[in-house]
């Protein structure tokens, strides 16, 4: 029997491709895209139930003497990962142009400049010389998209629209996978194991979102992005009408090659990255010309292993504990500590357990942090533990840095205190926002700050619960970053008033606000938050790559719940090439 699912995602495309592991194996920041008890797949909300069956089936398991009438005791996770890693094959549909209607603001991207972006994209991933991986040249499709052909398309719209894709995205991915090892695919029993891709489809613009504005562009690659790349086709129409163009309350925006660079991450098995200036990430919305970061390169690394690079290179093995028990879904982070780079990351599975893998050798301070800001959990959704995880916990920090060698597997426990109401997140304000919108997107409308060498930045926002100059201090990780005249300020979630066209009577006077125009009076102020502003300076010597901005709360008495706290957000800010 035929099985596939599709999934809609606005910018971001989250792909799956499986491969079994025992429950007790963990694995860097890859897919998990299902967990499997006794043939079944487990819904998050019933894994507590079955996690309780587990325990029950293991004790009566110890008084059965026939293997055959032993009870199901084990859990299953089903890993993302290509069944041929040395010829990735991926097809090219040129046979419609990216052209919207005349009531779009979409200008006309060629074939060409499709065609290029999608093999930038691929070139990279197949530059990583620390995995073992092949692309195939790239093919020209026959046909559109179809998850039961066989091929792994990329094209232009679907023809007809998909009618399970969801209204205004920008990309649709569907992905036809085997569960069982007897499967009937392409009108043929063929029996593969369990996970086995069988097709992908990338169909860009689907919905024909009339506030879309995809482009290609030009230029090197750059750590944390290059900012002078040119547009070279598509964009904003500068044809399109001012009627047109003021319907749009936001117009997005997406550079082809950077979404080909997340779509093909997620086809050879990553999933969303939790640290945020991740090529991978689902919050780094509007990236052009990224290059790949450590991060990015460990976790294919830890799926195809290239083991010829990676004899420098050693690996982290370890628990998330609180109070003895363990934590699911906890995001475990490791900062090189002569840099400030967060260099790589995983999540916990359900015995609190983390494994990575192709880590260089160094020193590195170990943290698990809650999955609850900047990145929200639905951003993870293919990573079953980031879906379902442990939220009632504050960032802990393993007591002394680690030290990673070479062919060595470093084991830590690291344990968490748990959450209290004096706990606190803190979020940098690069877009417009609210929390709701924050919480459904999974972060999505935040961005990495970016800062160059020798550069200040002034008056930089940040939000978050609880946060306040009188009994915290904000950093940023790594050397040559200060951080300076930081003041507790009320942050507006919104970058203006709100005001409606008024006239004075004899019986009411209006509302007049310098901020509103002379015609108008104020209807509302923009909803406030806590927050803070600071100045952060880099020093002209840095190196460029991302680093943490923390606030730890130290500015208290130690006896105040406060004390000690920290959180963090994770590659939250860029220093540029």
């Amino acid at each position: 029997m035929k099985k596939y699912f599709l999934l809609t995602i606005i910018i971001f495309l989250l792909i799956s491709f499986i491969q079994v592991y025992p429950e007790n194996t963990s694995y860097a920041f890859t897919t998990i895209s299902d967990l499997v008890f006794d043939g079944m797949s487990v819904e998050p909300n019933n894994l507590q139930e079955v996690l309780n069956t587990v325990k029950k089936n293991k004790i009566k398991n110890k008084t059965i003497k026939v293997p055959s009438k032993l009870l199901p005791d084990e859990l299953f996770i089903i890993n993302s990962r290509q069944k041929d890693p040395h010829n990735i094959q991926l097809e090219i549909d040129t046979s419609s142009v990216l052209v919207k209607s005349d009531g779009d603001i979409q200008a006309p991207i060629s074939n060409q400049a499709f065609l290029n972006a999608v093999t930038e994209a691929v070139t990279l991933w197949d530059n990583v010389d620390i995995a073992d991986i092949t692309f195939a040249p790239l093919k020209f499709a026959s046909g559109g998209a179809d998850p039961n052909d066989g091929k792994n398309v990329i094209t232009f719209r679907a023809n007809p629209p998909l009618e399970q894709a969801s209204a205004g995205s920008s990309v649709t991915t569907i992905v036809n996978y085997a569960r069982t090892e007897n499967i009937v695919f392409m009108n043929k029993l063929i029996m593969v194991k369990p996970g086995t891709i069988l097709d992908v489809d990338i169909i860009y613009d689907p919905t024909n979102n009339m506030c879309l504005a995809l482009h290609t562009t030009g230029g090197d690659f750059k750590i944390g992005g290059n900012e002078s790349t040119p547009i070279v086709e598509g964009g904003v129409d500068p044809n399109a009408s001012t009627e047109t163009l003021e319907s749009c309350k936001v117009i997005f925006v997406g550079d082809l090659t950077e979404i080909a660079v997340e779509s093909i991450a997620h086809v050879l098995g990553l999933t969303s990255s939790a640290i945020v200036s991740a090529a991978t990430t689902n919050t780094s919305r509007l990236k052009e010309r990224y290059a790949l970061t450590s991060d990015d390169k460990i976790g294919l690394a830890n799926i195809y292993p290239n083991k010829a690079n990676l004899k420098n290179t050693g690996i982290i093995s370890g628990k998330v504990v609180l109070n003895k028990k363990p934590v699911s879904g906890a995001h475990v982070v490791l900062e090189n500590t002569t840099t400030g780079e967060p260099v790589t990351s995983t999540i916990t599975n359900i015995k609190g357990r983390f494994l990575i893998k192709a880590i260089p050798s160094g020193s590195y301070t170990v943290y698990a942090e809650p999955i609850d800001g900047p990145v929200r959990k639905n951003s993870l959704a293919f990573n079953f533990f980031g879906f379902t995880p442990n939220l009632n916990f504050v960032t802990g920090i393993f007591p002394t840095p680690i030290t990673i060698s070479p062919n060595k597997i470093t084991n830590i426990k690291l344990e968490v205190k748990e959450l209290s109401a004096s706990a606190f997140n803190i979020n940098a304000q690069t877009s417009v926002f609210n929390e709701k919108a924050v919480n459904d997107a999974g972060g999505a409308s935040l961005l990495p700050i970016r800062i160059m060498p020798g550069q200040t930045l002034t008056n930089v926002l940040f939000w978050g619960d609880n946060i306040n100059s009188r009994f915290g201090t904000l950093s940023v990780s790594g050397p040559g970053i200060t951080v300076s005249n930081v003041q507790s300020r009320s942050v507006p979630i919104s970058p203006s008033v709100e005001c409606k066209k008024c006239e004075d009577t004899l019986d009411t006077m209006c509302k007049r606000d310098p901020r509103c125009p002379p015609t108008q009076e104020l209807k509302a102020e923009p909803d406030q938050i806590p927050g803070l502003t600071a100045d952060i300076t880099c020093a002209s010597d840095v190196t460029p790559g991302p680093r943490n901005i923390i606030f730890t709360g130290d500015q208290i008495d130690s006896t105040h719940p406060s004390f000690g706290l920290r959180d963090q957000i994770t590659g939250g800010l860029f220093i540029t090439e």
